[in-house]
This record gives C-alpha cells, sequence and structure tokens, in this order.
C-alpha cells in the first residue's frame, strides 16, 4: 500500500484544525467550518474501512494464486500419469543398448514426474519373443521381419516396426514401473479434498498395484495401431 495518506489521529486532528484555520480565514461561515471536520472524519471512516477491505483482498488473491499453482502442479502429476498408463502414445520411451556380460539388453528411458527414469525391457531375444507372441494374441499387427535367426540391436534399429514394437513393450514394462513408484500428493488444504469429490483414492499402493496386476496389460491394440502410424 505504500506509504499511509494520514499517519494516525494526532495527524488527521492536526489536518483537520488545519483546514479549519484556513477556510476561517477567508470565510465566516462557521456551519462550513464545522463541516469540514465532520465531512473529513467520515470520509477518512470510509477510506479505512477501503483499505481494511484492499488488504484483506489481496491477501485472499495471493492465498489463491499459491493454492492455484499448487492445483495446477498436481493436475500435471495426475495427467502425466493417467497418460502413461491409458494413453502411451502421448509419451516418449527411448531406448538404449547395453550389454551386460555376454548377454545384450534393452533399455527404456521415461521422463516422469520431473525425472529420467529408466525401466529394463529384457534381452533381445526376450523382447523379440514377447513381440512375436503379442501379434500371435492379435494385440499387434503381424510384423514382417521377426522370422529372421538371431536379431541384433542394429537390425532393429533398421527395422522401424520392430523398433515400435519394442517400445510398445517398453512402455507396457513402464505401466508396471508407475504401478510401483506412484503416490498420491499430500493434501494441503481443504480445498483440495473439495475438489476431489466423490472419488475416493486406493488407501495404499499396494492395493493399487494388485488392482492393476488383474488387469490385462496387454490390452492396448488400438493405442498401439495409431501409434505405429504416428512413429512410422
Amino acid at each position: 500500500m505504500g506509504t499511509p495518506l494520514i499517519k494516525d489521529t494526532k495527524h488527521l486532528k492536526k489536518l483537520i484544525t488545519q483546514a479549519k484555520s484556513e477556510s476561517n480565514r477567508i470565510s465566516s461561515n462557521k456551519s462550513q467550518i464545522l463541516q469540514i471536520e465532520s465531512l473529513s472524519l467520515q470520509i477518512h471512516e470510509k477510506y479505512l474501512t477501503s483499505v481494511s477491505e484492499q488488504i484483506q483482498l489481496e491477501n485472499k488473491i495471493s492465498s489463491l494464486q499459491l493454492k492455484l499453482e499448487e492445483n495446477s502442479t498436481a493436475s500435471d502429476y495426475y495427467k502425466d500419469a493417467l497418460i502413461r498408463l491409458l494413453i502411451p502414445q502421448d509419451f516418449s520411451l527411448t531406448l538404449v543398448y547395453k550389454a551386460q556380460g555376454n548377454i545384450p539388453y534393452i533399455k527404456g528411458r521415461v521422463y516422469w514426474d520431473n525425472k529420467q527414469r529408466e525401466v529394463q525391457i529384457g534381452s533381445i531375444v526376450n523382447v523379440i519373443s514377447q513381440i512375436k507372441q503379442l501379434c500371435k494374441d492379435g494385440l499387434i499387427p503381424p510384423i514382417k521381419g521377426l522370422e529372421k535367426k538371431k536379431i541384433k540391436w542394429d537390425y532393429i534399429k533398421l527395422n522401424p516396426e520392430i523398433e515400435s514394437a519394442v517400445k510398445y513393450v517398453g512402455k507396457i514394462k513402464f505401466k508396471q514401473y508407475l504401478l510401483k513408484h506412484f503416490k498420491f500428493p499430500k493434501e494441503k488444504s481443504r480445498s483440495a479434498q473439495l475438489l476431489q469429490g466423490d472419488f475416493t483414492p486406493p488407501e495404499n499402493e499396494e492395493k493399487v498395484v494388485d488392482l492393476q496386476k488383474n488387469e490385462n496389460l496387454l490390452d492396448s491394440k488400438d493405442w498401439y495401431t495409431v501409434w505405429r502410424k504416428d512413429n512410422l
């Protein structure tokens, strides 16, 4: 609010006295002189009330702004988790090829919750076997080149359909990672509870894992088809 217009009651009385004295020198109307004091006191009272209300409003706005930022952060967190669980074509997974001992294997890197996460997809032999099974089950379209023996990393990188299928497996693996590591943020205010309405989150993380493990993690044929179309 800056420097106050009138410091205190003593300052107010001094200003009123000066204004009355100034008016008295150029006017003999005592009624007007008395009115200066009366009107000044009324206006000053309204002024103080207005200033007080403004301060309260500014504090409320600051509080709401903070709550808005907290809610926005929570919304983004829930949105990212839902995408990674249900709409995997809307997030990226990077494949990383490594060799442990004499066994080559593939990892997937995903950015989630402000950090880069890494999941092990499996050895090339196991991943190719999983892709063949997915094709057999009709969860992904048939892929040419899977019949080749001793498929290597270079071959995968040169075959966009196989590479996309490997990412598909990696995103399923990341779902499992998310089930283990997702946590509901602690509520900071009553407003957050009101926003949730009738939705009741699971009581603990283990129940989420148990529930999701009973679901078929490979029930995403539609998104894979769209995703492969967009990424090949």
